[in-house]
């Protein structure tokens, strides 16, 4: 009876808005830790300019999603179901901002 009374209980941090901040602030925290790691030496502006001349910011900005997978997976177990769905959302934004940034 009083596991039934746990599992009725809101959880704490099981918003979709909460979920979507942490989704969409993910990537950009993955995106700095790239850039700080791999090209650290050089100013932030040259390593965006680098990026925006080679193509390449939608192949940086799609792999710095993938820790959303880890993100959503750690809210899918812990049973806060609404935050998952908000990293959901958040990675279904990016992915439709990189398709439309891509076409044009």
């Amino acid at each position: 009876m009083e596991n039934q009374e746990q599992q009725k209980q809101p959880k704490k941090l099981n918003n979709i808005w909460l979920g979507a901040l942490a989704g969409v602030l993910m990537p950009l925290v993955f995106f700095m830790l790239y850039y700080l790691f791999r090209f650290g030496y050089m100013p932030f502006s040259t390593f965006i300019n680098r990026l925006l001349e080679t193509n390449t910011i939608i192949h940086v900005l799609s792999l710095a999603v993938f820790p959303n997978l880890g993100l959503f997976m750690l809210f899918v177990r812990g049973n806060r179901l609404r935050s998952g769905r908000g990293v959901l959302l958040a990675t279904i934004i990016y992915a439709v901002v990189a398709f439309i940034v891509k076409l044009s």
